[in-house]
């Protein structure tokens, strides 16, 4: 399982019995029509599209909560080489991000779409073969961001239930073989995104070639001075940093400039409140700058 699109990743989640949401992928989005949509999905339902590639790529369009209609419509404005993949739209309460080692699980938590800001730090779930570990965050409620097809994008302090948590754990001792199963086919540990929703529960969407060296997880050092940045937009100063920013997942070419003037810089190593699993962490990993967490 090297990198590989979005697509690829759903026919591995499937072949693997993990898939819970029914999706459907078109290899050609621009021939996908509404009458098809409709058959598949009703009239009335609400979808989520996205575009695919055939291989792992960021920041591919998507669409959010639309009607079949829609998601004809903005399909045939995609660009010719990209795939289509479409499934039922779900209120998401909660957002997961695996790492899957070899002797370890490793699961970060936020409340709400994650994509939608980076700035929430995580709760942090440790699964051993016979003990688990939990790193909590000290900040209280968090301002995470949701949808509804209603009002669109809308932000509620909350935090992570200690159900959300359980079910995660629970969900990754039941499929303990496929995960196995998917690290032996990778070669090596592999990162998973996944949704809770309230109609199929904790679901796969997508799957991730990389994610950070066992040893990022361990034995936190106590960090050097560092210097804050709290905005994209600030100077760049010498050192280490820790970031404290927001960018959505929509802003990839803004996150891409800010990355890369880190680079520019001379930046070599960041903490990130925001979690190792998160967009912002995977961007910086893989300019080449080593990340380390900084809870709190």
């Amino acid at each position: 399982m090297s990198a590989q699109g979005k697509s690829e990743a759903v026919a591995t989640l499937r072949r693997h019995g993990l898939l819970r949401v029914p999706v459907h992928v078109f290899d050609e989005a621009r021939r996908v029509s509404a009458g098809e949509l409709e058959q598949l999905f009703g009239e009335a339902t609400r979808l989520v599209a996205r575009g695919a590639s055939t291989y792992e790529e960021r920041n591919l369009p998507r669409l959010i909560g639309a009607t079949p209609g829609e998601v004809h419509a903005w399909a045939r404005r995609l660009p010719a080489h990209l795939s289509l993949v479409i499934q039922p739209y779900e209120h998401v309460s909660c957002s997961v991000e695996l790492a899957v080692y070899t002797d370890r699980t490793v699961a970060e938590l936020v409340p709400g779409i994650w994509e939608l800001d980076n700035r929430l730090t995580p709760l942090v779930l440790h699964l051993y073969p016979e003990r688990s570990a939990i790193d909590a965050p000290e900040s209280g409620l968090q301002p995470a961001r949701f949808h509804s097809p209603a009002i669109g994008h809308y932000e509620q302090s909350t935090r992570v239930d200690d159900w959300q948590l359980a079910t995660v754990a629970q969900w990754i001792r039941e499929h303990r073989s496929a995960l196995d199963a998917l690290c032996q086919q990778h070669g090596g540990p592999f990162g998973m995104k996944l949704q809770y929703s309230s109609r199929y529960g904790l679901s796969p969407q997508n799957l991730r070639s990389t994610v950070p060296a066992l040893s990022a997880w361990d034995a936190p050092t106590e960090a050097p001075p560092l210097n804050t940045i709290v905005s994209t937009a600030v100077d760049i100063p010498p050192g280490p940093l820790l970031l404290d920013v927001s960018v959505a997942r929509e802003e990839h070419q803004h996150l891409s400039e800010f990355v890369e003037r880190l680079t520019r810089s001379g930046t070599r190593e960041v903490y990130l409140a925001s979690g190792l699993l998160s967009h912002l962490a995977i961007n910086l990993r893989e300019a080449g700058l080593t990340v380390r967490g900084a809870h709190g």
